[in-house]
């Protein structure tokens, strides 16, 4: 009986932690975003090219992983030029597609890389 309770134990354990994985990247990092607010609060996207995403808000890690279409919608506006920002912007938005050269700061134009992953660190999802 005892075994059985303990076999039991074990596998209740495994199942736990299984569940409360997060997804962790297995793919090239594809899309980065940071922001700098004039508080001092710093926030990371990080968007991996199989929809793995971490999001840093200050000491808190979120991992969520998006669907195809989100993907889809992100490449597209990446393949668009990244407008200027301003300093005074508050936050101030930094971009980075693939292994290119940070735009910083990066405006919020509607529909742009910038704009979308904004929203990412926001809503965590594209679709609201």
């Amino acid at each position: 009986m005892k075994l059985k309770s303990l076999v039991a134990g074990i596998a209740a354990l495994v199942i736990a932690a299984a569940c409360s994985a997060t997804p962790e990247p297995s793919s090239s990092l594809l899309y980065v975003a940071t922001r700098s607010w004039s508080n001092g609060i710093e926030e990371r996207v990080e968007v991996f090219s199989d929809g793995k995403t971490v999001m840093t808000h200050g000491d808190y890690d979120e991992r969520v992983t998006l669907p195809g279409d989100q993907m889809s919608e992100l490449a597209a506006a990446a393949a668009l030029p990244i407008d200027a920002g301003s300093n005074s912007d508050d936050p101030i938005l930094g971009v980075t597609i693939g292994s290119g050269a940070e735009v910083r700061p990066a405006a919020l134009t509607p529909g742009s890389i910038a704009e979308l992953l904004n929203k990412l660190l926001d809503s965590h999802t594209l679709h609201e």
